[in-house]
């Protein structure tokens, strides 16, 4: 009896061990679009039909399968606190099989938060094509959690960053694919991102890997207003952030700096907006064997400080090793950039390929085994082929016959291999066969495409804002900074003075504009054939068909040589309307040329390309010629290939402001009071941050206005600045304006006698002159107001030699600085400019026009319908009284500086508002009402 019973103990625990053991061992779990929520999810055939409901109902550990189809679902999570040998995985059955489409305007897509040990495989991830939102989220984001991996994902078209981790630790981003990302989000994003992570432990070794990831096309397309910025600072491929966690942006209390191990090893990135990768106050991070090639696309419009690969404000370690690094052709900035924050800081740069600048703001710790040659030569690192435009892809293997190396690359062999991963991008073993080769790919492939000798220059020109005057000389309307033709394609040139030159051009609806500016000590014009003597030959491709021969349609060559009357052109004789007017210097000559659009046979339009290059001939010995320069084309074969030519771009010019003149019987007192004279002329703002950092519009703010009259230019500048400074010793690095003037407006990119650069320092009421002379009856009154100060400005027109008329045009700009504190200066804004360049370059001011009289009202019928407010005065809510509810609010003082706005309302509260006068300006199917209200 007793043996019976001790026998049926023994068998009842064995079924609880076993039923305990069934109860916490991994199950496998899926999710299909024709499954159910009601199904147990235990196979394919009794599928979950949702990713949010498989998630929510999966254990720590388990995995959840899904299959093909397109699930419309965001915000879903994973929150399973996991362990090292059994994770929580969450997989796409077949790799982008699985698609996740947003819904949600805000939400990420999928992330982790809270979570430990989870594996995120083989998703796509997207914002529809046509979504009826402007997207603000993220493709898949590690938030608060430790152990994540997220491999083999295609994330694109997410309004913010297509992966990102936060206030994370222990992650792995490998062999996914980020392209299209960051474009709508003000925050600004990029293609993989790490911000403020958390660090979990001490441990040594690598904390956060990211590993064999393709990013593309990744660009912000908006200011990065929350800190401040007034133009975009992120769209980077990769870019590891603020690990030093000097930003206020985290939902959590303040962090200790993140000093663990981050190492991005085999990743290609390409053609985004930012930094191909980039670490930003970052102190121990290690990049090698990466290809980033062409970035800064977006970023290079508004500052010079970028690099392919960069370390911005490092205060610990950056290590860049075997990558290969090509600046884009053009671009400002550099291939490599590092800028340390402490005097600790250390940079290592070794066995890389680099096409470009290096740019160091201190020497490098060690800089060795570099191979570094010019930007201009895109060539150089011998890729596969180039990328056609419809490419398409099904996983990183696929970039391998492109940015692979051929077998005459100087990356080949060329990396340590003591300071080299293991394997390549795709996974192949380093080295492949001896030495191991730079960049994300090992071994060399075939090439399969073109590849030209060098990368096609592409040069964009805008539209003349004024009539061109064909006389030789450069007129003012030639907007674009002037090209250098420098490439010597025949022949030898002995120095610039034997021969060099320069290229601007514009156009407008009937011509196209050329002006070609030529250095040669020795002219020559006595040979049958013109392209014996000196001269100048144009080569246009109107349609850039970039054909191997020419089409006989839209293919031209143009000679216009020196001295010479006649206009030849070879392919066509096509010269029907064609005018060249030269000009002599003091050190060549110049041409001036315009041919009709009707010649070449297209109609000009934004965004139309032309095939276009330049050969520049030289003869200094009555013969043949003695040398040639060209822009693009390398190989002297402009004259038989279009595809020889480089790319010019057309763009629509910038807005002309104009400044309207004083209406007769106002007098305008220069006081610094905004008295009625004022309320009328154009408000300009001075909205480019070309210098430091603001801390958003209180911080530092400005507009501009003007009006003249025949004696004077007047200027009015609002400047909001919550903390004034005058402290300094020079007036740039305190609170101060800068005024930019060219009075000939020939736009070089060095001071002439027509241009002035004044100042005007907050607390000193008198114009200072930094550059050129003014004479006397220049006068200023500075007046502080309750958010910062005004400037108002009269300047005789005599005084600089300058006479008024309506319908004159010249150069201006207006600049403001800000200094918070008793160092240099902190800001600076502009109106027109995007660099800080203007103290040595007025080529980078803007234009104005002189204007007829100012309205005579703040408000004109002709303009905007009355609108009435009630009740007015008002202490607080008002409403519009309209025949509907307009789109668009909005309230400004009489400084017009924008205190209210508001979409689809009637109905505005005005009690934060300071006493006093206010516009109030509404919008209903683009018609205007306006009217006045007194708080």
């Amino acid at each position: 009896m007793y043996n019976h019973y001790l026998y049926l103990y023994r068998i009842f625990t064995l079924v609880l061990v076993f039923a305990s053991f069934a109860l916490s061992a991994q199950s496998t779990y899926y999710v299909s679009p024709s499954g159910s929520d009601d199904a147990t999810g235990s196979s394919l055939a009794n599928a979950w039909q949702t990713i949010e409901y498989g998630l929510a109902t999966i254990a720590p550990g388990d995995t959840l399968l899904v299959a093909d189809g397109l699930y419309v679902e965001t915000d879903l999570v994973i929150d399973q606190q996991s362990t090292e040998d059994k994770p929580t995985v969450v997989k796409s059955i077949n790799q982008w099989g699985a698609k996740l489409e947003s819904n949600r305007q805000y939400a990420t897509v999928l992330r982790t938060e809270g979570a430990r040990h989870v594996v995120i495989d083989g998703f796509e991830v997207f914002n529809p094509e046509d979504r009826p939102f402007e997207d603000w989220n993220t493709g898949i984001n590690i938030y608060r959690s430790n152990f994540v991996t997220v491999q083999n994902c295609y994330v694109h078209d997410c309004g913010c960053g297509g992966i990102g981790g936060r206030e994370s630790d222990y992650m792995t981003i490998r062999r996914n694919v980020t392209r299209d990302n960051a474009k709508t989000n003000p925050y600004n994003c990029s293609g993989i991102s790490i911000y403020q992570p958390t660090q979990l432990d001490d441990e040594p070794g690598t904390h956060i890997l990211i590993a064999e990831n393709v990013c593309f096309e990744n660009e912000c397309r908006l200011p990065f207003t929350p800190l401040g910025f007034t133009t975009p600072t992120d769209g980077n491929g990769i870019i590891l952030d603020d690990f030093n966690w000097t930003q206020s942006l985290g939902d959590g209390p303040q962090q200790e700096p993140y000093v663990a191990q981050t190492i991005v090893e085999n990743n290609l990135s390409f053609n985004n907006g930012g930094a191909g990768m980039k670490a930003y106050e970052v102190a121990n991070a290690i990049f090698r064997n990466n290809t980033s090639v062409h970035n800064n696309y977006v970023l290079e419009e508004y500052t010079s400080n970028l690099g392919e690969i960069a370390g911005e404000f490092v205060r610990g370690s950056i290590e860049i090793y075997n990558n290969m690094i090509v600046q884009g052709f053009g671009q400002k900035g550099h291939a490599v950039h590092w800028q340390p924050s402490s005097p600790e800081a250390t940079f290592f740069l070794k066995s890389n390929i680099i096409v470009g600048d290096i740019g160091l703001n201190r020497p490098a710790t060690e800089m060795t085994d570099n191979i570094t040659v010019t930007y201009d030569e895109q060539s150089f690192p011998r890729f596969g082929q180039i990328i056609p435009d419809d490419f398409e892809f099904s996983s990183v293997d696929d970039f391998r016959p492109f940015f692979g190396l051929r077998t005459d690359s100087p990356g080949i062999d060329h990396a340590d291999p003591s300071l080299a991963p293991t394997t390549d991008l795709n996974g192949n073993p380093r080295p492949a066969n001896g030495p191991v080769d730079a960049g994300a790919f090992e071994g060399p492939v075939t090439a399969v495409g073109p590849v030209p000798s060098d990368r096609v220059f592409e040069q964009t020109f805008t539209s003349a804002v004024g009539d061109i005057n064909l006389n030789g000389l450069k007129d003012p309307f030639f907007r674009t900074p002037p090209r250098a033709i420098e490439r010597e394609a025949l022949g030898t040139v002995a120095n610039e003075e034997d021969l060099s030159a320069t290229w601007s051009a514009t156009y407008d609806e009937t011509y196209l504009y050329f002006f070609v500016d030529v250095t040669d000590n020795r002219l020559r014009n006595n040979s049958a054939n013109p392209s014996d003597d000196d001269g100048v030959e144009l080569f246009i491709d109107a349609d850039n068909s970039r054909g191997d021969a020419y089409d006989g349609v839209n293919d031209f060559h143009y000679i216009f040589g020196y001295n010479d009357q006649i206009i030849i052109e070879r392919a066509m004789n096509a010269t029907q309307g064609v005018i060249a007017v030269q000009s002599s210097s003091f050190t060549g000559y110049t041409k001036e040329i315009a041919i009709p659009w009707t010649t070449l046979g297209v109609s000009p339009a934004e965004g139309t390309e032309i095939g276009l290059d330049f050969w520049i001939n030289d003869d200094d010995n009555d013969g043949a010629i003695d040398g040639r320069l060209t822009w693009q084309d390398r190989e002297n074969e402009a004259g038989e290939n279009p595809r020889a030519l480089g790319i010019a771009r057309l763009e629509s010019s910038e807005e002309v402001a104009t400044i309207f003149g004083v209406t007769d019987g106002l007098n305008i007192a220069v006081d610094g009071e905004y008295e009625e004279g004022w309320w009328n002329a154009e408000t300009l703002s001075l909205g480019n941050l070309i210098d430091g950092n603001s801390d958003g519009p209180e911080d530092l703010s400005a507009t501009w206005r003007a009006l003249w009259n025949p004696t004077f230019l007047y200027l009015y500048v609002s400047v909001t600045d919550d903390a004034l400074r005058d402290n300094s010793s020079d007036y740039y690095n305190d609170d101060a304006i800068e005024v930019y003037l060219d009075f000939g407006l020939e736009c070089t990119d060095e001071y002439d006698a027509n241009d002035r650069q004044l100042s005007v320092a907050w607390n000193s009421n008198s114009v200072s002159v930094e550059q050129g002379t003014v004479g006397q009856g220049a006068f200023t009154t500075v007046k502080n107001t309750d958010v910062g100060y005004d400037v108002e400005i009269r300047l005789p027109w005599a005084s600089v030699g300058f006479t008024p008329a309506e319908g004159k045009y010249f150069g201006l700009d207006v600049h403001v600085t800000d200094d918070d504190n008793v160092s240099s200066r902190d800001a600076k804004h502009a109106w027109f400019a995007t660099a800080d360049e203007s103290e040595e370059n007025p080529s980078t001011f803007g234009i104005v026009r002189l204007g007829e009289a100012a309205p005579t009202a703040v408000f004109n019928s002709v303009v905007a319908e009355t609108l009435q407010v009630v009740p007015n005065p008002t202490s607080g809510m008002v409403r519009l009284e309209m025949p509907a509810t307009p789109e668009t609010v909005t309230v400004t003082d009489l400084r017009g500086r924008v205190v209210v706005s508001d979409k689809a309302v009637r109905m505005l509260d005005l009690s934060e508002l300071a006493a006093g006068t206010y516009i109030i300006t509404a919008v209903i199917d683009g018609g205007i009402w306006r009217g006045t209200v007194v708080r």
